[in-house]
């Protein structure tokens, strides 16, 4: 356990900059990814969130660096409760899932999956209800029992929800309608 970069990460902000300052830590020291990944997974570390940040952006930008880790997060996803970890693994199922350089097991598949659909039918805030419908909106092209729950899930209170959450919705419904 290396304790500067521990305190590097308890120290970070949301901040753009501070988050793609240790992304880029990181990326350039991959010997790293390890700690990251094993605080991330810590749900019991109060920075375990800001740990899902730096994935969350890994993801985005160097997909293969998660390889090794993917089955790690696809068997913890379910259990995170911070907002902030929520909303980071919710973009993290979605770069997992329309990566080119990476394959997902089945297994890993039905994991994002379940919980994205769990996500979409529960409390989530809008950001992960938006990238949950975006993850499952991907699966649905080869899925066709997900694409009549996605429609179902999404018209039973689509005028309840926020302006983010239609906006996103009906970019949704507008692809698995065609």
């Amino acid at each position: 356990m290396n304790t500067l970069f521990h305190d590097r990460i308890a120290k970070s902000n949301a901040g753009t900059n501070c988050r793609n300052g240790i992304r880029d830590f990181v990326a350039e020291n991959p010997e790293y990814m390890t700690e990251l990944v094993a605080l991330a997974t810590d749900l019991s570390n109060k920075n375990h969130y800001k740990a899902v940040w730096i994935i969350e952006m890994l993801v985005e930008t160097h997909t293969k660096m998660l390889v090794p880790y993917i089955d790690r997060i696809c068997g913890i996803i379910s259990h995170y409760k911070h907002e902030s970890a929520i909303r980071g693994m919710s973009r993290t199922a979605y770069f997992l899932s329309v990566s080119k350089v990476i394959s997902l097991t089945e297994n890993q598949k039905e994991k994002l999956i379940e919980i994205c659909l769990d996500w979409l039918i529960g409390e989530a805030k809008v950001a992960p209800k938006a990238y949950a419908m975006y993850t499952l909106c991907h699966y649905a092209q080869k899925e066709d029992w997900l694409k009549e729950e996605l429609r179902n899930i999404i018209n039973k209170d689509f005028y309840n929800q926020s302006a983010g959450y239609k906006a996103a919705a009906k970019e949704v419904l507008r692809k698995i309608n065609n």
